[in-house]
């Protein structure tokens, strides 16, 4: 508590030197830059208390809003999932990827990857990947605000999470764990996903309480005068294509599966099967759903993981474009008919992935969580 009391009068004394003027629309954009600093320097301060809500809160969220065995499922109409469900991690071979062994392998590779690069490793990675989040959210946001003046600086919301890493890939592992289960579920009882999707936008009373804490104190240093009205609803808009661009990455790499299907069905004319020709049609093909307006995503990964980290693993290549090679070689390769399946699998983990990574920002969006007393 000293901590975040600590936080809010750093907060204040750096509110009080910076004038808020939102007369204009580049005023605007600057003030908003010093909402994201704002929350950044209170996450700063104390971040291993915010994972720790983060953690124990999601947690609680389980209990809340799902059954914790099949007749208190079909009682209360939701889906199951228990806290020790949680005790296991998301790639761990009883979890979601049970059925893909090659999934299971890469997915072992990439944390072992995370946790063996240096701190400045990752922070580059995070920097190069924000460029191309922030070239997103200007198309957004241009659409959502007139005139927009474009988007700030984004600070590192994660610049603390170094010395914390085991405790935010646990985290990440239970979003994971948490929406793999309600997909699960959504296939053969829709209703009761619904009903437990519902529950988790605010499951309790109390919820995230510290972080709403940050929302509200950087409104009220921020959010006054002419800038009272214009920061919660450019804090709206920015969360709004937030969610937006979320929703259609994941249908994106939802999609991909349906590449391998189409290249399987309608390829007996093609490149003879398992040629180099047909593995790169494939590759491509998948490399055209991750192509928006304003970026291509294989090679903003792929760019920012060979620019930044210095001492490559030995042996190893986690690019995106080598993954994808991989998965391609694979299903067309396979005479058995569980290879596209397997990837599949693999794909929805890296939907939740990625789903896991965005809401770690979107936190700071509030919601009725943060209204609740």
């Amino acid at each position: 508590m000293l901590l975040r009391a600590a936080a809010l009068l750093g907060i204040s004394v750096v509110c009080i030197l910076n004038a808020q003027d939102c007369t204009s629309h580049i005023g605007t954009r600057n003030v908003f830059g010093q909402y994201l600093q704002c929350i950044k320097h209170s996450l700063d301060q104390d971040y291993k208390g915010y994972e720790e809500e983060l953690r124990e809160d999601s947690k609680r969220a389980v209990q809340a809003c799902f059954a914790s065995n099949i007749d208190d499922g079909n009682r209360h109409e939701k889906c199951v999932l228990t806290g020790a469900d949680l005790e296991k991690p998301a790639w761990d071979r009883n979890g979601p990827l049970r059925d893909c062994t090659i999934c299971r392998t890469f997915a072992a590779g990439a944390i072992k990857a995370i946790k063996a690069t240096p701190a400045d490793d990752q922070k580059c990675i995070r920097q190069e990947i924000t460029k191309a989040i922030a070239r997103e959210a200007n198309v957004c946001l241009s659409k959502k605000i007139a005139n927009f003046a474009g988007v700030p600086d984004i600070p590192d919301l994660e610049e603390g999470s170094f010395e914390f890493k085991d405790d935010v890939i646990q985290s990440i592992s239970d979003h994971i764990l948490v929406h793999s289960r309600l997909s699960f579920c959504g296939e053969r009882k829709p209703s009761r996903a619904e009903n437990s999707k519902r529950c988790l936008r605010s499951p309790f009373a109390g919820y995230l309480e510290n972080h709403c804490q940050i929302i509200a104190n950087c409104d009220s240093r921020l959010a006054v005068g002419s800038c009272a009205t214009q920061i919660p609803a450019t804090r709206n808009a920015v969360c709004g294509c937030i969610h937006e661009t979320r929703e259609e990455l994941k249908q994106r790499i939802a999609s991909i599966s349906e590449v391998f299907n189409e290249l399987l069905s309608g390829s007996s004319r093609g490149p003879v099967i398992g040629s180099s020709s047909k593995v790169d049609v494939c590759v491509a093909a998948i490399k055209k759903h991750m192509i928006t307006p304003v970026n291509d995503w294989v090679t903003v990964i792929d760019s920012a993981l060979s620019t930044c980290i210095r001492k490559k693993p030995a042996g190893q290549n986690l690019g995106m474009e080598a993954l994808l090679n991989v998965g391609c070689r694979k299903v067309i390769a396979d005479t058995t008919g569980t290879a596209s399946g397997q990837l599949k699998i693999g794909f929805d983990f890296v939907n939740n992935l990625i789903d896991a990574m965005v809401e770690r920002s979107a936190r700071f969006c509030g919601g009725e969580h943060c209204l609740q007393g």
